[in-house]
């Protein structure tokens, strides 16, 4: 008797994913956007109703000149708002007979709400940007580029590295204080529930500010188009790298071609470094599983609890991840690194075997992100 063998579909699990602001224990915040302006010069209003209903004064003890002072939008507001807002705070200037300075001491910090995003759209959001990020910090400013505070990721590969990480396992990952520098700072997201991008430059001319917001908020919205973050690779493959600037652009890219002196070239050789370092992070799990949940609001405004092992993303742990998967799994080639290949299902077993070992063994040293 002959026997055929039968090969039956391999059923895939379905991932389910949180929203951020449950993944970082974060209460509902309304609003898209956050700013923080910092400013030298002379005579700054520091306190007092005509800052009022936008803006709060903070010291930042990094400034100087004169006078210094950095401003702060009291809660995050409507992309549709921040016209309003910064205009109340150059008529405050005016009537307050405040001079700014233009100095390489001072910058402009852009918070993205993306609290009721899922690691998805935060895959999306991240692989624009950084395919995008080496042009975006040439328009901010040419001392922004490879600038200590707000570094790009072709300056400290660790970012595109936590970014994966985090993503890959569902948020589930302590993000320490030393990305803070990152020019676009994930660690804000434990803060906030935000991203916070870093890279303008100081500026007396509020329209650049309007502009930076601009292309912020095209980037945060065109996300949404890419529930599958892998299709942000495969639209850059499918037009080429001119063509896939122009679409996710789309109206501010005659801003940022303005604001850069670069010709086709060296524009297109920058999106090709940037979306190979997108890749890894479109790439880091298998999307065509993953279920994206909205939760409901909790009445009392309490944020909901997500309880899985935190990995620490400083530890030694990062280290055994790359050099042990492929033995505890053998079903890894050794030569493949583990943690771009690991699949949802295998990371989370993986994650609960190494943090029992973690817990156990705190003499284990750590080792600094930069250097990793």
């Amino acid at each position: 008797m002959n026997y055929h063998p039968v090969f039956l579909p391999t059923v895939k699990e379905k991932e389910y994913g949180e929203e951020i602001r449950n993944l970082m224990s974060k209460s509902k915040v309304f609003g898209d956007i956050g700013l923080e302006i910092e400013c030298e010069g002379n005579k700054f209003y520091k306190s007092g109703p005509l800052l009022n209903p936008y803006w709060e004064y903070h010291e930042d003890h990094s400034l100087r000149g004169e006078d210094n002072a950095e401003y702060v939008l009291e809660s995050p507001i409507p992309f549709d708002e921040v016209p309003d807002a910064i205009k109340h705070l150059w008529d405050l200037f005016k009537k307050y007979g405040t001079e700014l300075d233009e100095s390489n001491r001072t910058s402009v910090h852009v918070h993205l709400n993306v609290g009721r995003w899922n690691v998805n759209r935060l895959a999306a959001f991240t692989a624009m940007f950084f395919a995008l990020e080496e042009i975006l910090a040439e328009w901010a400013g040419d001392h922004r580029v490879g600038n200590l505070f707000c570094l790009r990721a072709k300056d400290a590969p660790n970012i595109i590295y936590t970014v994966k990480k985090f993503i890959a396992l569902n948020g589930q990952l302590n993000l320490h204080d030393g990305l803070h520098y990152a020019g676009l700072n994930i660690q804000a997201l434990s803060k906030f529930g935000s991203l916070e991008n870093r890279y303008l430059r100081g500026v007396t001319d509020p329209q650049l500010i309007l502009d930076w917001v601009a292309i912020n908020r095209r980037l945060y919205e065109f996300s949404e188009n890419f529930p599958d973050p892998r299709e942000v690779c495969n639209s850059f493959s499918y037009g080429g790298p001119l063509f896939f600037m122009r679409n996710i652009l789309g109206d501010t890219y005659d801003i940022v071609r303005a604001g850069i002196d670069w010709n086709d070239d060296q524009i297109s050789d920058s999106l090709y470094e940037g979306i190979r370092m997108a890749q890894d992070i479109c790439f880091c799990r298998d999307w065509s599983v993953f279920v994206p949940q909205m939760s409901q609001d909790d009445p009392f405004g309490r944020p909901k609890k997500v309880k899985l092992p935190l990995i620490s993303s400083n530890s030694y742990l990062n280290q055994m991840i790359a050099e042990t998967l492929p033995s505890v799994m053998p079903s890894f080639q050794a030569s493949v690194p583990a943690v771009n290949t690991a699949t949802p299902s295998e990371i989370d077993a993986f994650v609960q075997y190494y943090t029992q070992a973690e817990q156990a063994s705190s003499s284990i040293p750590d080792f600094d992100w930069e250097s990793d």
